[in-house]
């Protein structure tokens, strides 16, 4: 009795119909393509570095009074804006390669077109407002900031987002169309606050005379003040405690260096003068 022979499945009819040395001809071009095309956008990535490098160094050395802040916000912008431009054009060489229409897709799906387009309104959201933030010169890079809840430094301005390094050291990217209130506590000119905590009974006037001997002595010779000190004189805070305030002006960079020298200055000397001042658990006691 002679075996009957089967018809094949229709699944095996269907792999049996692909031409798979075709195939594998194909990928092995497009992995070859994919390849090429990746090292070269690299090549063109490390050179577009080096000419903006250049650039900017020579713009660097032009400037009569330097900015390092603004200096590095420069640097991180454009280095963005080609990495984000070159990123563009990286995947649209690979999608085309690889054979997806990104054109016709575009124009045809009309969902797609629609998240697109509202994807596309919030980035130019995102570019418009970096664009004013460092026209107006509201952030550099190295400011102490306060975006709403966000407190810390300023890492990084990019086109979409800006990076802050938190109080807490978390890395926080903020979209640029959400930073609409900022305290920036890093601008040219600052205030260096100083208070002193008195008794109601203290020698004011004597505290005061102490502060000024003081200020005459050491404000010329101390780096980053810029004005006089502004001695305010006595300030009740509340709840019976009483202070002598001082303010003195000074650069951003300078703010505590000038506020820790200047207030270990006046505890000696008020202290030597033999007047008692009030316990704070704030202040070291001077022995």
């Amino acid at each position: 009795m002679k075996h009957q022979p089967t018809n094949p499945s229709v699944v095996k009819q269907y792999i049996d119909s692909f031409n798979w040395g075709d195939i594998l001809h194909n990928l092995t071009f497009i992995v070859i393509d994919v390849a090429l095309l990746s090292i070269f956008f690299l090549i063109v990535k490390f050179l577009g570095q080096l000419l903006i490098n250049h650039f900017f160094n020579r713009y660097v050395r032009k400037q009569k009074h330097r900015n390092p802040k603004r200096e590095k916000t420069l640097d991180s912008i454009s280095t963005n804006t080609f990495n984000y431009i070159l990123e563009f054009f990286w995947l649209y060489s690979i999608l085309s390669v690889i054979g997806i229409p990104v054109g016709s897709l575009l124009a045809g799906a009309g969902l797609i077109s629609l998240a697109l387009g509202l994807g596309a309104q919030g980035l130019a959201n995102d570019i418009i407002t970096g664009f004013f933030i460092l026209f107006e010169h509201q952030l550099d890079v190295g400011d102490f900031v306060i975006l709403d809840t966000i407190t810390g430094t300023v890492e990084e301005i990019g086109l979409r987002s800006t990076q802050i390094r938190g109080v807490d050291d978390s890395l926080n990217f903020v979209p640029n169309r959400y930073i609409t209130n900022i305290c920036n506590m890093s601008k040219d000119r600052l205030k260096a606050e100083i208070n002193i905590r008195i008794y109601p009974n203290s020698p004011i006037q004597q505290i005061i005379d102490i502060m000024k001997d003081v200020n005459a002595k050491n404000v010329a010779t101390t780096d980053g003040i810029i004005d006089d000190p502004q001695l305010l004189g006595t300030v009740d805070i509340g709840n019976g405690t009483l202070i002598v305030k001082e303010w003195i002006p000074c650069k951003d960079t300078a703010k505590f260096a000038v506020q820790f020298k200047f207030l270990q200055l006046y505890l000696e000397a008020i202290t030597a003068a033999g007047i008692e001042l009030p316990n704070n658990d704030l202040v070291t006691p001077i022995h």
